[in-house]
């Protein structure tokens, strides 16, 4: 890098201002009643063009293009904080809660997903890219703001300290599932706009591939990450620990699952999954302070960051976020309480769980971008959906705080 001061100064530039404001954000937002998460994905839009732009327009095309490297951190972030997540869970206790699992998750996935299309037929023909793409839109719609954020889910869980409760668990597992049926559902409506028709044995394979892969992974991987354990345990050495184990199956897994084509979430949990049984009290202790004091404060405020939400200024399009977002909200929280009728659940389990999966974070952002990618959302309602995520993460700490304060000593499912 000598010689090359430019980028690297670019890179820790970058770097120093995004970790700096997103920690000063996250600990106010700890000081005022919120999770430390809300102050980390506000990050992006004050940095962004949605305020830092307004005022000092030189300062953001300083910032903006992200340097590849801050990108990339931002990317291990979401690895990390969902690998974290996997060690979390009880598989014992995933076995035990199949039943509510799946209710939970088909009502809230299927009632938030008709809401969303029902939104994309109703908006006028102005807001479309085209007339002729109006069931892609309504599509792209209904997957957005279907998903839940597992990352964001996660994060807020273990702020709370409950991530290891019962209802904690369960969200966490129900997440996943969610997220794993949105992601398959992107996939058939991107392949949808693209080629105007829906293969069926392909959609099939996609499904498969995704059992298998989750099947494979954890009946060949637990002796892997035995031996790799017992190796390191063995070493006795700073370099070779049981913390390197875990950053070696992380990304070994979850670069597997990309490489199959599966979205990267889906190998992260897998992989939290293997290493969490095997991980002691230190490993866990310096995982937690390196992926929350470094990885995912980038992924969460790096995720807004290219947003420019001045776009929502004009009140016909104000009125069609408030739409989206009463859509996405009263979606999320009607189908968590139809699935949770088909179970023992209590109310304040109930409550607890559509708080918690309602937050779509960085994922719904995603969506998003894959539809303004392939034409079929307007920057409006790229704006749009982009304003749901953020308003949603943003709710969901303070509420989950007051709903886990109304379950009692120990809750079960």
């Amino acid at each position: 890098m000598v010689g090359e001061p430019g980028p690297l100064l670019h890179f820790l530039a970058s770097l120093t201002l995004i970790l700096a404001v997103a920690h000063a954000l996250g600990a106010l937002s700890d000081r005022v009643g919120f999770a430390p998460v809300v102050g980390e994905l506000l990050t992006g839009l004050v940095l962004g063009p949605s305020i830092l732009g307004a005022i000092a327009p030189a300062a953001v095309a300083a910032l903006l293009p992200l340097d590849d490297g801050v990108a990339g951190l931002a990317s291990l972030g979401l690895v990390l904080l969902v690998v974290l997540a996997g060690t979390e869970v009880d598989p014992s206790r995933i076995r035990g809660s199949l039943g509510p699992t799946v209710a939970v998750a088909a009502g809230a996935t299927l009632v938030p997903f008709l809401g969303g299309v029902a939104l994309g037929f109703a908006l006028p023909t102005a807001y479309l890219p085209a007339p002729s793409q109006r069931l892609g839109l309504a599509l792209f719609l209904g997957t957005a703001l279907s998903i839940s954020a597992l990352p964001v889910a996660a994060r807020v869980l273990v702020d709370l300290d409950v991530i290891d409760r019962a209802v904690g668990q369960l969200t966490l597992t129900v997440a996943v599932v969610v997220d794993a049926i949105g992601w398959i559902t992107l996939t058939v409506v991107a392949e949808l706009v693209r080629s105007g028709g829906v293969d069926t044995v392909a959609v099939l394979e996609i499904v498969a591939l995704l059992a298998a892969f989750a099947l494979v992974v954890l009946a060949v991987g637990r002796p892997v990450v035995d031996r790799l354990g017992a190796l390191a345990a063995r070493a006795r050495s700073p370099v070779l620990s049981e913390f390197a184990v875990v950053l070696i199956v992380g990304f070994a897994v979850t670069a597997a699952g990309v490489g199959l084509g599966l979205v990267a979430v889906v190998g992260a949990f897998l992989a939290g999954l293997l290493v969490g049984p095997r991980s002691d009290a230190e490993t866990e202790r310096v995982l937690h302070l390196v992926t929350l004091g470094l990885f995912a404060p980038l992924f969460f405020a790096t995720a807004g960051l290219e947003v420019d939400l001045t776009v929502l200024a004009d009140p016909a399009a104000a009125a069609i976020a408030v739409a989206a977002l009463v859509v996405a909200i009263l979606g999320k929280v009607v189908g968590v309480a139809l699935g949770a009728a088909l179970t023992e659940l209590t109310r304040a389990e109930t409550a607890c769980l559509a708080i918690g999966l309602n937050a779509r974070g960085a994922m719904e952002i995603v969506v998003a971008a894959a539809g303004l990618a392939l034409g079929v959302l307007t920057p409006l309602l790229y704006a749009v959906v982009v304003l749901v995520a953020i308003a949603t993460s943003v709710m969901t700490p303070p509420l989950l705080r007051r709903a886990v304060e109304r379950l009692p000593a120990e809750s079960a499912y």
